[in-house]
């Protein structure tokens, strides 16, 4: 028998209080082998996202099956107010389909979806909401550039600048020792005439780096709701980031960008005394941003085939580098 009335039905409009999440998934199973040291790691990713996020943001994070120790510190994160929300699974249900459905949970115009090993610097936030406001039609922002990421799902970037929506061209970039930092912790070798040039897109307001890769990226929302539904039954990689999350972005006409500076560092399983250093720099942002309101478009799937013809036009009239020279790992598995 009910006595009364709720009293959330005579107040039942709720503030947006917010427009940009971050969410991060956890997985730390036990502490031996590749896990013997990653918990710290794990902690100064979670921790720099909340020293470095503003005020019209909220962070996520995702236990995907990790022990008890860590279970217990991420419930005291949340006690302490650095995660406003925490989802626990008692298994791993596997990367993408943890991140993808807390994605969809989320109100927030922009989701940051990031791996647990992301140191982010101060500024990250603001240079990446400032890229979706300067290009309207951008689906997706990194918040470090690869100038190998031009070709990775990006043909809807190719297409706006064939159509003149973007004026294009390489440039040197400013923030070179950053960037061959990143590709040491990828174990990728900086090879300086043709990665330190990057593919640099204009629009009437600002300037981005077309393409990038998925290890931490801001998405619109409404893009979120253009991947499949269906899971991947994948734990990580084999693809599943890409067809779930990076190819569908740009199959519906959404930009695929980065910043041309590097806002985060990658800190692989392991603390370096670099990564300690720059942790060591971090300072709690105080800014107090306003809502922003992000055009609304009107996303169409693109044809396959037309997406290929656009990227060898791009890259017969207006890339003429020569190859990419071959990554050390690439090499390695060539047996050369």
């Amino acid at each position: 028998m009910r006595t009364g009335v709720n009293p959330a039905k005579l107040n039942f409009k709720l503030e947006k209080r917010n427009h940009h999440r971050i969410i991060i998934p956890v997985f730390i199973p036990n502490f031996e082998g590749y896990f013997q040291e990653i918990f710290e790691v794990y902690k100064a990713c979670i921790e720099s996202a909340w020293l470095t996020q503003h005020n019209r943001s909220a962070i996520t994070v995702v236990d995907n099956g990790s022990c008890p120790e860590v279970k217990a510190w991420l419930r005291l994160q949340q006690d302490l107010g650095k995660i406003e929300t925490l989802i626990t699974h008692s298994q791993n249900i596997g990367k993408v389909d943890a991140i993808l459905g807390a994605a969809r949970a989320c109100r927030e115009d922009l989701i940051t979806l990031s791996d647990s090993d992301i140191l982010f610097k101060n500024g990250w936030q603001e240079a990446v909401e400032n890229v979706f406001v300067e290009f309207e039609q951008a689906g997706s922002v990194a918040p470090f550039p690869i100038a190998r990421h031009l070709y990775y799902y990006s043909s809807s970037v190719m297409k706006a600048v064939i159509q003149k929506k973007l004026s294009f061209g390489f440039e040197k970039t400013e923030d070179q020792e950053s960037i061959r930092k990143i590709y040491s912790c990828y174990g990728w070798d900086f090879k300086e005439e043709y990665d330190s040039n990057l593919p640099i897109v204009r629009s009437k307001k600002g300037m981005a780096v077309a393409g990038s890769g998925h290890q931490v990226m801001t998405i619109r929302r409404e893009a979120i709701f253009q991947m499949p539904f269906n899971p991947s039954f994948i734990k990580i990689s084999n693809n599943s980031e890409a067809l779930w999350i990076d190819k569908p972005i740009d199959d519906f006409g959404y930009w695929r960008l980065s910043t041309p500076k590097a806002w985060v560092s990658h800190m692989g399983n392991h603390l370096t005394d670099e990564n300690n250093n720059d942790f060591q720099t971090l300072v709690k942002n105080q800014t107090e941003v306003d809502l922003i309101q992000l055009n609304s478009l009107s996303p169409k799937r693109s044809n396959s085939l037309i997406n290929r013809i656009y990227g060898k036009f791009f890259r017969k009239s207006y890339d003429h580098r020569g190859p990419a020279p071959k990554l050390k790992v690439q090499t390695e598995q060539d047996g050369l």
